[in-house]
């Protein structure tokens, strides 16, 4: 059974509206970068980590887009997930499927800025 035309038009323009979120993200990684160059040294380690989170954010966005892409043009939820690039992501979303973790893909996990 295949997935109807409507739902399957539906994820992927969620999928893209979501590649659109995290590319203006990058925008505002930009701004905190410029804000943390002019944070005091003693307080840039603690900022730039914080930061680091919008960095996460973006990679997470990214992979959700993309299972949403892949099962818009009619993957299995499991083979979706395989995709997804951040092992802790791929769990937390396997578990909705019943996805094994340990057949979780082995992972480039997140890459901090």
């Amino acid at each position: 059974m295949g997935l109807p035309a409507d739902h399957a038009a539906l994820l992927r323009a969620v999928a893209e509206a979501l590649l659109q979120a995290r590319g203006r993200i990058d925008g505002v990684e930009a701004m905190v970068s410029d804000l943390i160059r002019q944070t005091a040294p003693e307080d840039r380690s603690a900022a730039l980590t914080q930061a680091q989170s919008l960095d996460v954010l973006a990679q997470e966005i990214e992979a959700l887009s993309g299972v949403l892409q892949r099962l818009g043009q009619g993957e299995a939820p499991d083979q979706a997930l395989l995709a997804v690039p951040l092992a802790n992501l791929s769990v937390r979303l396997g578990a909705g499927v019943g996805l094994n973790p340990a057949s979780a893909p082995a992972s480039d996990d997140v890459e901090l800025f």
